[in-house]
Formats: structure tokens, sequence, C-alpha cells
């Protein structure tokens, strides 16, 4: 009897170890549920949804939310390794709100972002460290540059993309369609953002939350 239950004891951790085995093999690539091949190319596209980055400035004096449109931006994506994913999202920095006129040329200046020296705040994605598939959604951390200010930093951050396959309700844009959601803070310290005397920390945030949600399509 003794024998025979340590023998089912042994039959089931080899189970086990073989199941984790076969799981760990099929997390080597993280693979959407969709029809797609190979890699594909995926380009932003207003068609789709309004591209729109929004950030929050929380101070104790004062509550600042802001948008940035006009966002471009190209990736590319193989639905069978989503660790895999490059691409460059850039905003203009000239079309940035926050709601108050006055405040937004300030923002402009010199003392902040500088528009006319540095007129683009890009995000490049150099890797991706981690990626959980489920069906037609992939939950990834990925690793960019972030250039702002003329200062590049390197960050994390979390990524969720939502693959749509074409269809007769998809038709306003070509190909599949791509939904891609993040969110993270910035230190405007990192960046040079030194702002009027006395502002920082005051009546603007020392960090910055980002958050955006993009639009695109496969380019076939």
């Amino acid at each position: 009897m003794k024998r025979n239950t340590a023998v089912l004891k042994w039959a089931k951790l080899a189970a086990v170890v073989v199941t984790s085995s076969a799981l760990f093999a099929g997390s080597a690539f993280a693979q959407l549920a969709v029809k797609a091949k190979g890699v594909q190319k995926v380009e932003l596209s207003d068609a789709i949804s309004k591209n729109q980055i929004s950030w929050l400035s929380d101070a104790p004096m004062e509550k600042i939310k802001g948008t940035a449109p006009n966002v471009t931006g190209s990736f590319t994506m193989n639905p069978a390794d989503m660790k895999a994913v490059t691409g460059t999202v850039s905003v203009p920095v000239k079309g940035m709100k926050t709601g108050n006129p006055i405040r937004d040329r300030h923002l402009m200046g010199k003392d902040w972002l500088d528009a006319k020296q540095f007129p683009n705040i890009t995000f490049k994605i150099t890797s991706v460290t981690a990626a959980r598939v489920s069906g037609q959604k992939a939950n990834l951390t990925v690793v960019g540059a972030f250039t702002c200010h003329g200062v590049t930093k390197t960050i994390t951050a979390p990524v969720e993309v939502t693959w749509k396959e074409a269809s007769a309700k998809t038709a306003r844009a070509p190909g599949d369609w791509i939904k891609i959601k993040t969110s993270f803070t910035i230190k405007l310290a990192d960046y040079k953002v030194a702002g009027k005397a006395g502002v920082v920390g005051n009546k603007v945030g020392d960090t910055i939350k980002i958050d955006g949600t993009l639009y695109g399509h496969t380019v076939r």
C-alpha cells in the first residue's frame, strides 16, 4: 500500500512537471488569437477614433488637466509574438491645450516646454520585457526612450493592445484595427522643465501623469 501511494504521488508530480513545462514552452511567444500572420505595420489613424494624449498636473494650489492632440506614429507588431513590438509615437507641443489660452502660451514658452526649439515629444519603444495575452488582447510592459524638452530618458510603461480583425464594421479604415492604451508618470526635473520660479511644486506638479488612447490600422 505504501509503495502504491508513493508511486501515485510521483505520478502526480510528474504530471505537474510535464504540464508546467508545456505551459512554459507555450508562453515562449505571446500569440494573439487573430488571423493575421507575420510582422504587421500599424499606422495611427484618426479615421478610427481620435488619437489623443491627456495629461494631469496635480499640485497643492492647482490641478491642471491638459490634452495633446495631433498624435502621429507607427508600429510593427507580429501577432504570433507580441514581445517583438516596436514603434514610435510623436506629439507636437504646439497643439497642447490646458483649458486656458494664457496658460497655453506660457506652456509653449522658453520657461516651460519651449515649443519653438523642441517642437515634439516622442516615445520610442526599444523592448518589451513582459507580455500577457488573452484572445485578441495583450498586456505588455514596454521599455522605451521618452524625449521631452530636448532630453531623452528611458522609461517603463504598461501598454494594453487590443486587436480587432477587419470586417464590414471596420470599413472606414483599411486592415485590422489596433487600439493601444497606456498610462505612466514623468518628473519635470528629469527633463529640465523648470518653469517660473516657485511655480513647480506649488501650482504645477513635480510629476505629470500621462494617459494615452491610440488607434491604428494594419497597412497591407
